[in-house]
């Protein structure tokens, strides 16, 4: 049998969000600073570029299992873009060094590999299916949308919650998919499957999240894939929200902002 190979990620502390694990700033700067001299001493490196299949080849044999999705060319020359379980890592051609961090472009200080993952994120989002989500509708039809992985617990999600009509107002419907921070199996767990099974779940969320009672209730739910996918996605925290322009939010931001990034941009599917 094939071992599975994984990653540990390091990710930073979040403003706005419920967290579930600490992080100490140190660790991160040291991190960023790694990830600068690594990618320095690749293109410094370089030599002929190496096909993609020779990459690809040189990897495998040094992590076994590995399940590339995707593998190209970076906009630096010698590094190449890895893509597995819907995360972003950086290869050297040689296959010698791997780097996990983010690739900025010190022109406009844009975050590419932010940029990216949102991308990516996006198109795993939508593999969920509506059906399986828990959506809040604008009394108008609309086709802009924001994703949000919530728990009924969490500050900041509830806050988010209270100006839900900000966003529905502006057109901008709220697609909820369920992450208890305290784990599957826990009271925020039963809980979050009653909300899903109550007669009506919407008005059940927004009760739950006003600090109701909320009535037990167990049906068919696909919490555990929320979970599953959140996990893959990396999320630390929540609320984590999706825009359907394919960026990505860590954490609490104003409904009027949201609202403004929204209708501000071009949804990924025109």
């Amino acid at each position: 049998m094939r071992n599975r190979w994984t990653l540990t990620i390091r990710i930073s502390n979040w403003r706005g969000s419920c967290e579930l694990t600490p992080m100490n700033i140190r660790t991160y700067i040291s991190s960023l600073l790694g990830f600068v001299l690594l990618a320095l001493t690749s293109v410094a490196n370089a030599q002929d570029a190496a096909s993609i299949d020779d990459v690809q080849t040189r990897l495998t044999e040094r992590l076994p299992g590995i399940a590339v999705t995707s593998l190209e060319q970076s906009r630096i020359p010698g590094l190449y873009e890895l893509i597995t379980d819907g995360q972003i890592y950086y290869v050297d051609e040689n296959a010698e060094y791997l780097i996990d961090g983010s690739l900025i472009q010190l022109s406009d200080r844009r975050n590419l590999t932010d940029a990216r993952l949102g991308l990516i994120h996006a198109e795993l989002i939508e593999q969920v299916g509506e059906k399986n989500m828990l959506i809040y509708e604008p009394e108008e039809p609309s086709n802009r949308s924001i994703t949000v992985f919530t728990d009924i617990s969490c500050g900041y999600c509830r806050r988010l919650h209270s100006e839900i009509d900000t966003l529905l107002d502006a057109g901008v419907r709220v697609r909820y998919l369920l992450f208890p921070r305290a784990g599957l199996g826990s009271q925020g767990h039963d809980d979050l499957v009653s909300v899903w099974c109550a007669d009506d779940p919407q008005a059940a969320m927004t009760n739950a999240k006003a600090g109701g009672k909320i009535e037990p209730r167990t049906c068919d739910n696909p919490i555990e894939s929320h979970v599953a996918l959140a996990e893959q996605l990396g999320l630390r925290g929540t609320p984590l929200i999706y825009t359907d322009s394919g960026e990505k939010i860590p954490g609490y931001r104003e409904a009027t902002v949201l609202a403004g990034m929204v209708n501000e941009s071009t949804p990924l599917s025109n």
